[in-house]
């Protein structure tokens, strides 16, 4: 097998892995959207198990690369664009595309499900400051509504 059918194995490969990895996000994002916080621990999962598995298979797009002497990466994959181009085959350099695609679709998603879970986070840390008594410049409460005089005030020691 040489190397240029190689390279086409790799991207189709490739592309059902980042295509799947979306979807995977996708869910994610609906799951912080429904607050379904149980389920996000299996996506979580999931989601590193994708990450090892796409890691790996760039590695070997990218030795591939190598061997078809397309090494550099400082140039956002225009030279590999160049060499399918030169190769004549559309259908290549589509797949190519969808790939470079997908890419930004998934590093989107991932940013923008990182976002919410740091406003999620932000938000139960509030609460559970609200419901201690605790305000988020480390000041406590006593439940009189008086500051208290040490930072050692919980929830139970009103009850």
């Amino acid at each position: 097998m040489n190397t240029a059918t190689n390279f086409a194995q790799l991207l189709a490969t490739e592309i059902t892995a980042v295509e799947q990895f979306v979807a995977l996000l996708q869910e994610e994002q609906r799951q912080l959207q429904e607050n379904e916080i149980d389920a996000l621990e299996n996506t979580t999962a999931s989601k590193l198990q994708f990450a090892e598995e796409l890691k790996e298979i760039g590695k070997a797009r990218h030795a591939c690369l190598s061997q078809l002497g397309l090494a550099r990466q400082d140039d956002n994959g225009q030279s590999v664009e160049d060499w399918l181009i030169a190769q004549g085959n559309p259908q290549l350099l589509q797949a190519w595309h969808t790939l470079q695609n997908l890419a930004r679709d998934a590093k989107s998603l991932n940013e923008i499900n990182g976002q919410c879970i740091a406003l999620l986070s932000r938000n139960t840390r509030e609460q559970l400051d609200a419901l201690t008594g605790r305000q988020s410049n480390g000041i406590f409460y006593k439940p009189d509504g008086q500051a208290a005089a040490s930072g050692n005030f919980r929830i139970s020691d009103s009850v």
